[in-house]
């Protein structure tokens, strides 16, 4: 692993998922939101899309378990609040809850950053 305890990679990993719903693959919610819980949504989405995805999530460059925690911070504070906090309006669209996500640390971080 090339750069361990940091997101690095989330990124690209928002790309795979932004492949994934341009070419029509579907997650439920449930399913999503069962991934951040158990602390695998990376490795559940990898190995699902394996054969779509551009770049490789398989612990040995990205930081998984710390990618993961990422998301894992989430669990509970979404379930059943999708509509209100990310705009999510249908039970399929588990991907697009995956993106929104990762925009929130980019909404919190970005006063941070500069030009």
């Amino acid at each position: 692993m090339l750069h361990p305890k940091t997101l690095k990679g989330i990124g690209l990993f928002q790309l795979e998922v932004l492949h994934l719903v341009s070419i029509g693959k579907q997650e439920s919610i449930e399913a999503v939101e069962k991934a951040i819980d158990d602390g695998n949504l990376i490795e559940y989405i990898y190995n699902k899309y394996r054969s779509e995805f551009f770049v490789l999530f398989d612990n040995d460059v990205y930081d998984n378990e710390t990618l993961n925690a990422y998301f894992r911070n989430y669990s509970g504070y979404i379930g059943g609040n999708e509509a209100r906090k990310y705009g999510i309006m249908n039970n399929n669209d588990g991907l697009l809850l995956i993106l929104a996500l990762i925009s929130d640390k980019i909404e919190k971080s970005s006063p941070n950053w500069t030009v």
